[in-house]
This record gives structure tokens, sequence and C-alpha cells, in this order.
């Protein structure tokens, strides 16, 4: 019994960790990015009833320094998010976040009110609600 829940837990873990993994190994970073962006935030797209939502991972990328451009069926995200400059370094042991412009075009499911979006950005993460037409 003992043996069974702790190989239960290794294969969730495992699991969990393939899922990290093949959602950083996207199509995107395999391909040499042609929008001229040294990276791409990642996005989700969600929908009710009424609104469609994409939610934008932008840690560490200044608010008000973004550039968002919404069309009735895509929504266009760029900005910049620059590396933290830190006097005296003598070595990095690790360096797994991206820095640099990105520009990241979304498309929608639907089309969209443009007029009536609202947008608002919480610990890092860019949320733009979007009323279907």
């Amino acid at each position: 019994m003992v043996f069974s829940k702790r190989f239960g837990k290794e294969f969730a873990e495992m699991e969990k960790q393939m899922g990290r993994m093949m959602r950083t190994t996207s199509l995107t970073t395999m391909v040499q990015l042609q929008s001229g962006s040294d990276w791409l935030p990642a996005v989700d797209v969600y929908e009710t009833e009424k609104e469609i939502y994409v939610c934008v991972d932008t840690a560490g990328v200044d608010f008000n320094n973004m550039s968002i451009s919404i069309a009735e069926d895509n929504v266009i995200i760029s900005g910049r998010r620059q590396w933290p400059l830190r006097k005296n370094l003598c070595r990095v042991h690790q360096l797994e976040i991206e820095h640099g412009y990105f520009e990241r075009a979304i498309s929608l499911p639907v089309p969209v009110e443009v007029a009536d979006l609202t947008s608002r950005c919480i610990n890092g993460i860019l949320e733009i609600k979007l009323p279907k037409k």
C-alpha cells in the first residue's frame, strides 16, 4: 500500500513536469520568431456566454509601456521586459527569465465589441475583457 501511494505521487509529479515542459516547448519556441520578438509571453483565452477574456503573462513589464491593439477578430500586445541590472555581477548560475521586446498576436474565436473592452494588470497578469458582438 505504501509503495503504491509513493509511486502514484511520483507519477503525478512526473505528469506535472511533462505538462510544464510541453507548454514551454510549444511550436512558437521551436521555430524562429518571425515577428522580430525576443520572446513571447504566455497567453490564455477564455470564453463565457457574453465575453472573451485574454490573459497575458506580463510579469516584469511596465503596464504603461505596453501597446495593445484590438480589432474585432484579434488582439496584438507588444512591449519590453528589461533585464534588471546588477552591479558587481561576476557569474550567472541560472538564467531562465526571457527579456527584451515582445509582440504577441492572438486570434479571437468570435467577433468582439472593441469600444466596450476593459483591461487591468494584476500581479503581472494583463487581463483584457472583450464583450462579444
